[in-house]
């Protein structure tokens, strides 16, 4: 079983909006809805799980409404503590031991249910535990996009894979030069950015 842990649990300062950052509109649609939509048409997962916390009641509110295709969805209250804190909590469910967990973040919406297969089928045939996905700097660069955390000429795209309970575990490293994952929604600039590339990804 393949299960998707989006994480929608942090407070977004950096958007410096009175709404909540998974709940933000880019094209009259919620940042997490275009994450969902793209879990939902990927062939490989089948249950969803929605990471909020104290920080973001009206996003649990608005993903308990949502209906994808019969997959299992399901909200976990996260203490909001930080990214890492809140993640270490999640995993540490009894019900998530030893499954393969997608984790991604609520922030991605150019992400596709393709780029998540191609992902996942990556993951299939490495030996190892966990999996990283980062994206070329350059691609950043050529988009005039700032990234958040750069590390040895890539950056993290906020999509990885692990097995239940630690996060920490040996990890395969893959690099995809795709801007569908360069895209995470950290500002008013990221919008700004975001929408003069639209027109190659709309949906």
């Amino acid at each position: 079983m393949v299960i998707a842990l989006v994480m929608a649990g942090g407070r977004g300062t950096r958007m410096k909006m009175d709404s909540e950052k998974p709940l933000t509109l880019v094209r009259g649609k919620p940042l997490i809805q275009y994450v969902l939509e793209a879990l939902r048409d990927s062939t490989h997962i089948d249950r969803i799980i929605i990471a909020t916390s104290p920080h973001t009641p009206e996003t649990a509110k608005f993903v308990k409404n949502i209906i994808l295709n019969g997959i299992d969805v399901s909200v976990l209250i996260t203490p909001g503590v930080g990214y890492i804190e809140d993640l270490s909590f999640a995993l540490s469910q009894d019900d998530l031991a030893n499954e393969i967990i997608l984790t991604i973040t609520s922030d991605l919406p150019l992400i596709t249910g393709m780029i998540i297969d191609q992902v996942l089928h990556e993951y299939q045939k490495s030996p190892k535990p966990a999996m990283s996905v980062m994206v070329p700097v350059e691609i950043f660069c050529e988009h005039g996009i700032k990234p958040s955390l750069v590390l040895e000429k890539v950056v993290p795209s906020g999509l990885n894979i692990l097995r239940g309970k630690d996060t920490e575990q040996d990890e395969e490293v893959l690099v995809l030069g795709k801007i569908e994952l360069a895209f995470n929604i950290n500002s008013p600039e990221d919008i700004i950015s975001l929408e003069k590339l639209w027109g190659n990804y709309r949906r």
